[in-house]
């Protein structure tokens, strides 16, 4: 997790190793340090505005996804999904929800999510494994709302983003007003690594990413 809603996503397919950057931004902006290259075979925004340069390990261009639509890169499977009402001034806004089908698992990433989501926009995002979501609030989800859109979701792994962190520039609640919410356990580590085997079965986790 590079802070705000950008991570680093690594998947294996097709006997290839493969990275997603998702929502990378102006880390000058924003008052975060990003790494001075970001390297992605794929680059998703959820705003439609690519704000920093991302390029491959061979110094290429990666594949880029700005707006909706069905998209297959080497047997990842991505549905940047539009949403029926638009949203948030927090940078730019989400134009759409990204739904990634890699590893036999569902990742959902929400972006800049400020509402909870119609019935039928919940329809093309349900049966997720790992739902990335805003809690902090001030333009975005806070931590009520983005529990009551984990409880119609059902998620077996949430991983929280856009949340107070030192540093940033942006207003946002802490954490804490979302781990009390959902009260579900929650781990804290640098990054997560997981198979599908080993996802949580019986109860929800939370997953808190250290920033990069």
């Amino acid at each position: 997790w590079y802070g705000q809603s950008c991570f680093k996503i690594e998947v294996s397919s097709q006997n290839e190793d493969l990275s997603i950057i998702i929502d990378h931004f102006d880390g000058k902006k924003v008052g975060l340090k990003l790494p001075s290259k970001l390297t992605g075979d794929l680059a998703l925004q959820t705003n439609g505005k690519l704000a920093y340069p991302v390029e491959t390990r061979d110094g290429e261009n990666p594949f880029i996804i700005n707006g909706p639509g069905e998209y297959e890169f080497k047997g990842i499977f991505i549905y940047a999904i539009p949403l029926s009402k638009h949203l948030s001034t927090k940078q730019g806004g989400t134009e759409y929800i990204v739904r990634i089908e890699a590893e036999d698992m569902t990742l959902v990433h929400t972006g800049a999510l400020d509402h909870v989501p119609s019935e039928a926009d919940l329809q093309e995002i349900e049966g997720l494994d790992i739902l990335f979501i805003p809690v902090g609030g001030h333009g975005l989800l806070d931590a009520k709302k983005a529990a009551g859109l984990i409880s119609k979701l059902e998620p077996r792994m949430v991983i929280p983003m856009q949340y107070k962190i030192p540093e940033l520039k942006e207003e946002y609640d802490s954490l804490q007003p979302f781990l009390k919410e959902v009260g579900a356990k929650h781990e804290e580590m640098p990054k997560l690594k997981i198979i599908k085997k080993n996802l949580p079965i019986d109860e929800m986790k939370v997953i808190v990413l250290e920033k990069a």
